[in-house]
């Protein structure tokens, strides 16, 4: 559990970063920065559902994001 809560941050922090390029941007795509703080949002959720979890020492079906073959 520990390596997939380390994955999930690290996706967190790649989107982070494509959040933080976008908006240094003179005109940043308003679409691309919501889809990008949607998918941020999503991935939070997720580390705060599993650490919940495990501080209760519950075990807990974990909905995944999946993958997208959009490019953004």
């Amino acid at each position: 559990m520990d390596q997939f809560l380390k994955s999930l941050r690290s996706r967190k922090a790649h989107v982070q970063s494509r959040i933080d390029d976008e908006q240094s941007r003179p005109a940043p795509d308003g679409l691309r920065l919501s889809a990008l703080k949607k998918l941020k949002l999503r991935f939070r959720e997720q580390i705060e559902l599993i650490e919940r979890h495990n501080r209760q020492s519950m075990p807990v079906l974990i909905p995944v994001a999946k993958r997208r073959s959009f490019k953004l």
